[in-house]
């Protein structure tokens, strides 16, 4: 049937299904009101997809807390697409389709988190798309559970060189957010297309078309229907309706009118398919025959159009017939349908269907339908499915007579609400457990565990400290470990703003809590990892003891952010080696479950940690990495966590714009944040230092160190030796000394060596005379003891700059061309123009640039596919690492060797340095 009205938007679909056709991915999203025609459209669109595989899944409102619904949908006629994938996606899919018709069996579990379905969705699409071009069509996507839609989603922001287009149609509501894809968005149709309507379905009259065009908007929808249910032969059947109406109370007015004279029998039988949602003809017919119906009641339905039977499945011809059917129904006609309905999911595969209708037609609690909610909560969970997790746990809490396990069962769930960032429907709920946590110590301590949870989320982590820290101290024996790993979030509060003795103060009595004997708790590690972090900022060298002894328990522990935080307090006492190795493991173990929480975690850490160890390209692909998670979960103080590391990765490559951006934005999410203050400033001032903006240096950072001022230990952020330089070539020797003292005093205290280095340059900066000489030597002398190249190159860069100005140009030439090296294979610019200025100053020999490009011309997504060639990954393991098609990184690929000027691998991998061996 021909659409009406929309020329224009079925233009603008033709266009994207042939560039899609042609081997450019594409994605829109169809918005408008209910009834507007988005269906239509995407029948209209289907019906012309001539040569595509066509698959489409349609979101149901009682369905939207089933976990993988509708990604099921989807997945099922492309089962055998499965074969082609690789087996760690084919798993995860084929757990979401059941196999055998045999109801007694356990249906499987989808092996991995939210991470892995992103990545086997993606894979599967473009897979099915490589054989024949794809067209996916997801309607009422508003309504597709969470994380289908986040894979869907995912999957369409990385559709470039795939031959697929993924049109989503949706309520213009703002529960479905679909940032960077394109967006159609459908109006009503005017009076001219609304009047060739009516004439296509309806005998009304010409001047009674034009009154119902105005009174609907041009509701194609309304349009339709409401001359079936109400008499419009004359302009009199619309004296009712004086002015336009919301479109959907009109259409639930015509579709209750249509209820009205159908025998109770049938309305309970449309009743019935209307609570079951989606599920197969088989589980309604079980249904309606336990309350004595006959699945012929639904004839005068399919009759009148409300409902079709299609193969296994009953469908409403509109979502609004399904609202009204449901909505006119009395409380206790829904419990009975819901009841009916829960008896007749008998299969394993139906358990969470089950749970939802035995939850729907209870009244008052019943620990048998909660537990079954908590199961399917789980079931959620190792699905990825995190709202669909909430909503389980938040009813089966509703459900739960016992007060104290009421409150633990709202905890649980506000803890998932909060993952959603749904912060402030998660601090309702906790309102309400804290009140049935009356005087029970035990749940009185995890409400507040929560609390500290959202404070920290919300950057406002001395809002509970407080309270944890006096529930702690009354916390009895059988409390001690609950209470100490909830008093351990305390210390994010002083630690927000450098307060040394007090973060010392909270994790001793932590560690006396959980650990009496001084030895780390296997069962809770992080209550050693933390004291140790403390004992180290105040320059206590029993910390490296401590955490030394942490790594073994840490190792052995279920990945939990342990392993990331000690590698952090390892990098401080300059043990690099272990802070990788600790590092490494937890984020190889969250790339293997999917845990995109603990993955952004280890990323940051580890770019910090390849800063220092001088690799600031490495460095820059993880912070790349690590900030588009951080963008995902949607956290103010993650993703300022991510800038922060963002600004230093890029003031160390020279790139102050980009540095000051990230800067900005750091600050602008989390302002009172002083950790995040003292990280940035210290980045912002690190670049203007590299490049010569020595006034602007000053400012940020002696901020920096200022906001430092109660650490003691000198390599947390070192800010010292670097306001020390800005200091000396800003002509303020006095005020350098004094803070070079500072620093010594901590170095002699701590003992770490590349702040003694540092120190030491420092001191040659101020010396007179001669005098330079030897503490360079000393400097040099000392960075042997500490993987840093970065730091000995820019003392090599200060040595040439003293031994030109010296007059002993032949001296200067080899640590000015050393430091010139290490600098240029570090791509740190702005270090490099300094260099590369001194030996043009000597000019005992032209010294041209490296000749490589501006490695800032490249996105993010292609920065990292290129440092990923670079290293010698193939293009199937770049896309198995960046969660894009193996033709997407192709593309991108492509574009970076038209940026960069090369036309090989080979040659990538010489232009940017990296770690592969060339090809033969």
């Amino acid at each position: 049937m021909r659409i009406v009205g929309r020329e224009t938007e079925c233009a603008r679909l033709a266009v994207l299904l042939d560039e899609a056709r042609a081997g450019h991915g594409r994605s829109v999203v169809v918005r408008g009101e209910p009834g507007i025609g988005k269906t239509a459209l995407l029948d209209h669109l289907a019906e012309n997809a001539d040569g595509c595989t066509v698959v489409r899944a349609t979101g149901v409102e009682f369905e939207s807390e089933l976990a993988l619904a509708s990604l099921s949908e989807l997945v099922g006629p492309l089962f055998e697409v499965l074969r082609e994938l690789p087996a760690r996606y084919a798993d995860v899919l084929t757990a979401l389709v059941p196999q055998k018709a045999d109801d007694s069996a356990e249906p499987p579990v989808a092996a991995g988190g939210r991470h892995a379905i992103y990545a086997a969705t993606l894979a599967l699409l473009t897979a099915a798309a490589a054989r024949r071009p794809l067209l996916c069509l997801i309607d009422d996507a508003h309504w597709i559970d969470d994380v289908s839609a986040a894979a869907l989603l995912f999957t369409a922001r990385r559709l470039l060189a795939d031959p697929a287009l993924i049109v989503f149609a949706t309520r213009d509501v703002p529960e479905f957010n679909a940032p960077g894809i394109e967006t159609l968005r459908l109006e009503g149709l005017d009076e001219q297309a609304s009047l060739q309507l009516l004439a296509r379905d309806t005998n009304v009259p010409a001047l009674v078309g034009a009154r119902l065009a105005a009174l609907t908007m041009g509701n194609p929808l309304a349009l339709i229907e409401l001359p079936r249910a109400l008499s419009l032969e004359s302009a009199a059947g619309l004296s009712e309706l004086v002015e336009p109406l919301p479109t959907t109370k009109l259409l639930q007015r015509a579709f209750a009118a249509s209820l009205v004279s159908m025998p109770a029998r049938q309305r309970q039988a449309l009743l019935v398919c209307a609570a079951a949602g989606s599920a197969e003809l088989e589980v309604v017919a079980r249904a309606l025959g336990a309350l004595g119906i006959h699945l012929a009641a639904l004839d005068e339905g399919t009759v009148s159009g409300l409902v079709q039977i299609t193969g296994r499945t009953v469908t409403f011809r509109h979502p609004l017939i399904r609202s009204a059917v449901y909505s006119q129904a009395g409380p206790g006609e829904r419990w009975q349908a819901h009841a009916a309905l829960a008896n007749a999911c008998t299969s394993p595969k139906d358990a969470d269907r089950r749970a939802w209708h035995l939850a729907c037609a209870s009244v008052g609690p019943d620990e048998q339908v909660a537990a079954a909610l908590v199961a399917t909560a789980d079931r959620a969970r190792r699905h990825g499915g995190i709202v669909a997790q909430a909503a389980a746990l938040e009813r089966a809490a509703e459900l739960t007579g016992e007060p104290v396990l009421r409150a633990t069962r709202i905890c649980a769930a506000a803890t998932i609400w909060s993952a959603a960032g749904a912060l402030d429907h998660s601090e309702a709920l906790l309102d309400q457990a804290e009140v049935l946590a009356g005087d029970n110590v035990t749940a009185r301590i995890e409400v507040l565990g929560d609390r500290a949870y959202h404070a920290v989320l919300r950057g406002r982590t001395g809002d509970v400290f407080d309270a944890l820290v006096a529930e702690a101290a009354e916390a009895g024996p059988e409390d001690r470990l609950a209470a100490g790993r909830v008093l351990s979030l305390a210390m994010n509060a002083p630690l927000a703003r450098w307060d040394v003795a007090a973060t010392l103060e909270v994790c001793t009595k932590v560690m006396t809590l959980t650990a009496p004997d001084g030895r780390p708790n296997p069962s809770f590690s992080k209550g050693a990892v933390r004291l140790a972090l403390a004992q180290v900022l105040a320059g206590e060298p029993a910390g490296a003891e401590l955490a030394r002894a942490c790594v073994a328990v840490c190792e052995r522990h279920v990945p939990n952010g342990a392993c990331a935080e000690l590698a952090e307090v390892l990098m401080y006492v300059e043990d690099y080696v272990l802070a990788r190795r600790m590092i490494d493991h937890d984020v190889a173990a969250a790339r293997a479950v999917g845990d995109i929480a603990l993955l952004g975690y280890g990323l940051r850490r580890r770019a910090q940690l390849e800063i220092r160890m001088g690799r600031p390209l490495t460095a820059y692909s993880d912070a790349l990495e690590c900030a588009g998670l951080a963008d995902a979960m949607a956290q103010p103080t993650t993703i300022a966590a991510s800038r922060a590391t963002l600004a230093m990765v890029t003031a160390v490559l020279g790139r102050a714009d980009d540095c000051s951006a990230h800067a900005e934005e750091a600050m602008r999410l989390c302002p009172d944040d002083l950790e995040t203050e003292a990280r940035v400033r210290y980045a912002v001032g690190l670049v203007a230092l590299a490049g010569g903006r020595i006034d602007d240096a000053v400012v940020e950072l002696r901020r920096a160190e200022t906001v430092l001022r109660a650490v003691v230990e000198p390599a947390v952020i070192p800010v010292a030796a670097d306001l020390a330089e800005a200091l000396v070539r800003a002509g303020r020797p006095d005020e350098a000394r004094r803070v070079l003292d500072r620093l010594d005093s901590a170095v002699a205290a701590t003992g770490r060596r590349g702040r003694r280095a540092a120190a030491l340059r420092c001191r040659a900066l101020l010396a007179r005379g001669g005098g330079a000489g030897p503490l360079f030597t000393a400097a040099l002398e000392a960075h042997r003891d500490i993987d840093e190249p970065l730091e000995r190159a820019r003392t090599l860069l200060c040595q040439g700059q003293w031994l030109r100005r010296s007059r002993r140009r032949q001296d200067a030439y080899q640590p000015l061309a050393s430091a010139l090296e290490v600098f240029e294979s570090a791509e740190a610019k702005l270090w490099a123009e300094q260099a590369r200025h001194e030996l043009t100053v000597l000019r005992l020999r032209t010294v041209p640039s490296a000749g490589r490009p501006d490695l800032g011309v490249l996105t993010p997504q292609e920065w990292r596919i290129a440092w990923a060639a670079a290293q010698g990954r193939t293009s199937r393991e770049i896309a198995a690492e960046v969660l894009l098609s193996v033709r997407t990184v192709d593309y991108h690929l492509g574009n970076v060797y038209r940026k960069l000027g090369v036309s090989s691998r080979r040659a990538l991998i010489r232009q940017l340095g990296g770690s592969a061996e060339l090809p033969a």
